[in-house]
C-alpha cells in the first residue's frame, strides 16, 4: 500500500497543506513540539479511522470547530480517497465521496510505532485489551460489531446492577454470554498467531530472553453463564460485572518473569517493537499487502541494535514515514518540520 498524499485542515497545530509522499522511506525531522507526531497521527486517522484522543475535539486546532484529514491511498492497484472530519462529539468518514462507517475504511492500511508503546508492557490490562481488540477489529469486521454490541450490553447490565435490579439479570446474561463467548473465541484464535509472530520478531531484535504471550481470561465460553450466577451477590454489591472478556488481559512473559514487573525500559521497548512487527505481519497475512509503516521518533530509547532493526524494517516495506529529531539515515526523501508546517526546502539524504 502507498499513501500518495495527505491533506489536513484545522488539525491540531499543523498548517493546512497537502503533502505528497513517494514510495520508500520519507523522513520528517524537527525539534520536539514541531508537529511531527501530529502529522503521523493525522495520517493514521485518515488511513484507519482510529485515534487515541479521549475527545475528538482535541484533534481540532484551537479556535476552530472542525478538523479534516484526507488520504489518497493506492491499495490493490486502485486509488481510494479516504476522508475524515471531526468535531465536538462527532465524526464523518467518506470513501471515494460516499459516507461510510469508520470500520469500513481499509483496515490493513497502516501500522504506527510509537515510543508510548512501552506502556503496553508497563500499563494496566485495559491498554493490552485495547491493543488486541483494535487489531482484531481490523482483521475481522465481525469482531468489531460483536465488541460494540457487547460494550453496550455490559453498560446496560451494569446500570441494572447499580439499581439493584436482580430480576433483570437473566435477560442481560443471555445477551452478554452470547456476545462474550464469541469474542473470547475470536481472541483465542488471533492471540495464538500473534504470540508466534511476536516471539519471532522479539528474537530478531536480538533478545536472549524468550517472549511469551498468553490470554489471561476471567472465565471461558463454557463457564461464563455459570460464573455470572455464582458471583451475582458480589456484582450487586459492587454494581459491576466482574467476569467476562472485558476483564481479561494479555499476559507478557519475558524469560520466566512477568514483563510488566521485571522488564527494563530497553526490554519493554523491545517487546513493544515485537508486538508492532507482529501486527504488521498479521495485517499483511490477512490483506495480502504490507501496510504503510509510520514510525514516530525512531531513535527514542533504542540501542544501536534495535535502531538498526527499525532501519531495516522501514526499508523492507513499500512505504514508511519516519520522524525524529534528526534526519533518518537512508531516507529517499527528507523534509524539515517546524511550527506545524513542512518547509519547502527538501534535503536529499
Amino acid at each position: 500500500m502507498q499513501l500518495l498524499s495527505l491533506s489536513t485542515l484545522n488539525y491540531r497545530n499543523l498548517q493546512d497543506a497537502t503533502l505528497p509522499f513517494p514510495a520508500g522511506v520519507s523522513g520528517l525531522w524537527g525539534e520536539n513540539g514541531a508537529g511531527k507526531t501530529n502529522l503521523l497521527e493525522a495520517a493514521y486517522l485518515a488511513l484507519t479511522g482510529l485515534t487515541d484522543a479521549p475527545r475528538l475535539e482535541q484533534l481540532v486546532r484551537s479556535g476552530e470547530r472542525e478538523a479534516y484529514v484526507r488520504a489518497d491511498l493506492m491499495a490493490g492497484g486502485s486509488l481510494s480517497v479516504l476522508e475524515t472530519g471531526v468535531g465536538r462529539g462527532r465524526r464523518t468518514t467518506r470513501v471515494d465521496g460516499v459516507r461510510v462507517r469508520g470500520q469500513e475504511l481499509p483496515r490493513g492500511s497502516a501500522v504506527w510505532i510509537r515510543p508510548e508503546d512501552s506502556e503496553l508492557v508497563y500499563g494496566p490490562p485495559t491498554l493490552r485489551r485495547a491493543y488486541l481488540d483494535a487489531l482484531l477489529s481490523r482483521l475481522s469486521p465481525r469482531h468489531a460489531q460483536m465488541l460494540q454490541r457487547y460494550d453496550r450490553t455490559l453498560a446496560q447490565r451494569n446500570a441494572a446492577l447499580r439499581a439493584g435490579e436482580d430480576w433483570a439479570m437473566a435477560v442481560w446474561d443471555e445477551s452478554l454470554v452470547t456476545l462474550g463467548s464469541e469474542i473470547m473465541q475470536l481472541r483465542r484464535r488471533a492471540a495464538g498467531r500473534l504470540a508466534e509472530l511476536a516471539a519471532a520478531a522479539h528474537a530478531q531484535l536480538g533478545s536472549q530472553k524468550p517472549l511469551q504471550l498468553q490470554l489471561q481470561e476471567s472465565t471461558d465460553p463454557e463457564r461464563f453463564r455459570h460464573d455470572l450466577g455464582r458471583r451475582r451477590a458480589e456484582e450487586l454489591s459492587r454494581g459491576a460485572t466482574v467476569v467476562g472478556p472485558h476483564r481479561d488481559d494479555l499476559n507478557l512473559t519475558l524469560g520466566d518473569f512477568p514483563a510488566g514487573d521485571y522488564a527494563s525500559r530497553g526490554e519493554a521497548r523491545t517487546i513493544a517493537l515485537a508486538l508492532r512487527k507482529a501486527e504488521l505481519d498479521l495485517l499483511t497475512e490477512k490483506f495480502g499487502e504490507q501496510p504503510v509503516l509510520l514510525i514516530d521518533d525512531f531513535s527514542a530509547e533504542l540501542d544501536p541494535h534495535r535502531r538498526a532493526f527499525l532501519l531495516q524494517l522501514a526499508a523492507s516495506v513499500p512505504q514508511a514515514i519516519v520522524t525524529g529529531t534528526e534526519a533518518f539515515p537512508g531516507a529517499a526523501r527528507t523534509l524539515h518540520v517546524a511550527a506545524g508546517g513542512v518547509l519547502a526546502q527538501e534535503v536529499e539524504a
